[in-house]
């Protein structure tokens, strides 16, 4: 994010995947900012996580990236704005195919981070969904798993 240039985002997703890297524990928020393509956020700090995990899917918030000089070094702050909805976004169906593949993309992030991403993700989801789907009669009984 460019310093005082305000962003705007629509969440896609009421919550973010949670996963843990070298770095710590980190907030990846799948968004749109105005186009059709889904483009990834992770969220810069606790603070802007707290902010953001208030909102809900189809919500657009406003963030703006600043700095401020604190002695010798450079503090950088995100200041967010709830936007009006003019349009939010259809409400998630209850297809089972849906909840399940995106349990396996969960779980194949984290599996990538777990291997500091020598592994190919989609791959990995994609074998974990067909795997899961065909399992124990299908799609019903393996989300209950």
């Amino acid at each position: 994010m460019e310093l005082n240039k305000p962003v705007t985002i629509e969440l896609l997703y009421d919550e973010p995947i949670v996963g843990e890297s070298r770095y710590g524990e980190y907030y990846l928020y799948a968004v749109k900012n105005g186009g059709d393509e889904e483009l990834s956020f992770f969220a810069p700090n606790e603070q802007v996580h707290e902010k953001m995990k208030e909102l809900k899917k189809g919500e657009r918030i406003q963030i703006t990236k600043t700095a401020a000089q604190s002695g010798k070094k450079i503090v950088h702050d995100y200041e967010l704005k709830v936007m009006e909805s003019k349009t939010r976004m259809p409400e998630q169906s209850t297809d089972n195919y849906f909840d399940l593949l995106l349990r396996s993309y969960e779980d194949a992030l984290r599996i990538q981070n777990k291997l500091n991403g020598l592994v190919d993700m989609n791959k990995i989801a994609i074998t974990l969904f067909i795997a899961r789907s065909k399992a124990s009669g299908g799609v019903y009984e393996a989300l209950r798993n």
